[in-house]
Formats: C-alpha cells, structure tokens, sequence
C-alpha cells in the first residue's frame, strides 16, 4: 500500500462555556421573563433539552413551543408568550442578531491543543498530498484520493470511497460504505447573514453534516453544514454532480436526486423521494415521502407523500397539464361565441 500521510492541525476550535439567562440577556440587550436558568448551548427548538438556549424568528417554528424541552427561547416583541408554560423567555429586538451574539457568547474560540492522532484501520489507503487532521478515525477498507483534506474529527466508516480533491471539514460523519467523487466540498459554511446596523454579518454554523450508510455523493457536490443543527443525508440517497444541500437540510433514505438540483436550508426531505434536474426548493418545507418532483420544477410550498409535482411553481402534475391543455385552447375560446363551447372549456380549467 502507498501511503502518505501528514497530519494538518487546526489553529483554533470551539469550546461551549455555561452562562446563566440573566447574564446573556445582558449580553445581547434582552428582557429575560421566567427563571433564571443555566444554559450550556443553543439549539433548534424542537430538539433542545435542559440547558438549551433555542429561538423562534419564523412563524412556522411556533407549534413547537408548547412542547419545547428548551430552558430559554429568545423571541421579539411580537411573540405572544404564554405564562402557562414553564420555560423562560428572552425578548429583543433582532432575533437572529440576539442569537448570532448568543452563539458568540457560549461557543468560545480556544487555541485548538488537541494531540490525538488519527486512527487508522487495517486495508486503508490514502493518496499523495492528502491531509488528514488530528483526532479523525477512519474504518476498514477506506480508499481515499490524492489532494484531500480530512479537517478535525471526522468519523470515516468503512470500505468509504472517497475521490481526489474532496474536502471533508471538521467534526462530518461519513457512513460506511458511501462514495464521494471528485471535488466534492462537505461541512462548510452555509450561506446566512445577519443584517446589523446596514452591514451583513456572517451567521455562525456550529452545526455538521451526517452522511448515512450506503450513500453517493457526485463531484462538485456542496453539502452545507448545520447552523444550529446538523445536516443530514438519509441511507442509500443518491445524489449527482453540482448538486447544493444547504445548512440544516434533512434528507431521507432512498432518495434520487439529479444534477444541478439546490435545495435551500432547513427543508426536510422525506424517504424514497425523487427529484429531478436542476429543481429549485426554498427554504424550511417539508417534502412528504414517495414524492416525485419533475426537472427544472421550482418548489414553494411543502407537500406531503405519494405526490408528483411540476412546474412554476410546482403543483400536481396531472392538474398542472391540465391547465396548459386548456390554456393551449384558449385563443379558440376567445375566437368563438358558441357558449356551450366556453362553458366545456371552464370545465377543462377546472
């Protein structure tokens, strides 16, 4: 076996500190209502625990408030807070910006001392002008290509191949028996921003990215690590070339996914779906399971199992059709006065 290894360490990591409500609310310019709690980390609100710090800035995450495990949610002034539930509430002004400072506040950079070496298995190969960082383990039987960077933590499963020029960033989990192509980017950054005092702030991503068992990857693939949260790619997906998963996107098993697709944050993707070409998908829906989206659709609105949908937007596709049929007829319409003749085209329409 040709090996060459070097190890590549990071200069700085993060280190979660614990503060109480009343002193980040201080922090951030907030009005702490409830107790006093102590909170360890931030979280999303329907997966928080005693500890958590979460936050509502978007309608949708309302219906978990009720039954949120979370010690503290930071909220604004148009929040209706209701006093029968126990769980503490922060209210400023700029809720993204209040948890932007929050993260800043409990994720604390150190200079990174880790000296744990990475574990090798048995049968691995790694390729020439590959770096793998400290405290990464990989399995039995991994392959990986020449110019590759392994960053800091990551867990590589077994009999994983990984091709040339794949950057894997710290703390992704990669199943056993997974492919990644060449120039695939996984774990970095997403794409938000804060806007504070007209200027665009980054949005801290203290999230990763978990890649299930049995999973494709194709080249030039980018999969966004989570901002609060983790990104997720359900067993055997497969996923093609120049495709972007964004932060927090959560995708099921079995899913088909072609080249060209985006998919934009927090969306989460049912089991079994098959998405074609170039499709677009906005941010924070939910896609039932065994749903099928056809090429070049532009995706607006959740839908839930057993559909297929086109379009722009897209909608049923039977329905869709339906309507360019009768769209098609439309000039014949306008052209004849036989009214039995228009009242069977609305019928088309409808």
């Amino acid at each position: 076996m040709n090996l060459f290894l070097r190890i590549w360490e990071k200069e700085v990591s993060l280190s979660k500190k614990t503060f109480l409500l009343s002193d980040i609310a201080k922090k951030i310019n907030g009005k702490l209502i409830g107790k006093d709690l102590n909170i360890f980390e931030i979280s999303e609100i329907q997966n928080g625990k005693k500890g958590s710090l979460s936050f509502i800035d978007n309608p949708i995450y309302s219906k978990y408030y009720p039954s949120t495990k979370c010690s503290g949610i930071i909220v604004n002034e148009k929040f209706r807070i209701n006093p029968n539930l126990n769980i503490s509430i922060l209210i400023v002004d700029n809720t993204r910006l209040a948890v932007l400072k929050a993260i800043k506040i409990i994720y604390q950079k150190k200079k990174n001392n880790t000296t744990a070496s990475p574990i090798l298995s048995k049968n691995i190969e790694i390729g020439k002008n590959s770096f793998i960082a400290n405290g990464c383990s990989i399995g039995e039987g991994t392959k990986i290509g020449h110019n590759c960077t392994v960053m800091d933590n990551c867990k590589i499963g077994n009999n994983v191949c990984i091709s040339n020029n794949v950057v894997l960033h710290e703390d992704t989990e990669i199943g056993s028996n997974t492919v990644i192509q060449s120039g695939a980017i996984v774990g970095s950054d997403g794409f938000g921003t804060v806007l504070d005092n007209g200027n665009h702030l980054n949005f801290p991503h203290i999230g990763k990215v978990i890649i299930k068992d049995d999973v494709w990857i194709g080249s030039n693939t980018t999969i966004d690590r989570g901002t609060i949260g983790d990104t997720i790619i359900g067993r055997n997906s497969k996923l093609d070339n120049l495709i972007q998963i964004a932060h927090n996107v959560e995708i099921g098993e079995g899913c088909l996914i072609a080249a060209g697709v985006a998919i934009a944050g927090s969306t989460k993707i049912g089991n079994k779906v098959s998405i074609g070409g170039q499709v677009g998908i906005v941010g924070h829906l939910k896609i039932g399971n065994n749903v099928s989206i056809g090429a070049k659709s532009l995706v607006t609105k959740s839908f839930k199992d057993n559909y297929f949908i086109s379009g722009n937007p897209a909608s049923n596709h039977k329905d869709r059709v339906r309507r360019d049929i009768a769209l098609r007829k439309l000039p014949q319409l306008i052209k004849n006065k036989n009214w039995c003749f228009r009242k069977q085209y609305l019928k088309t329409l409808w």
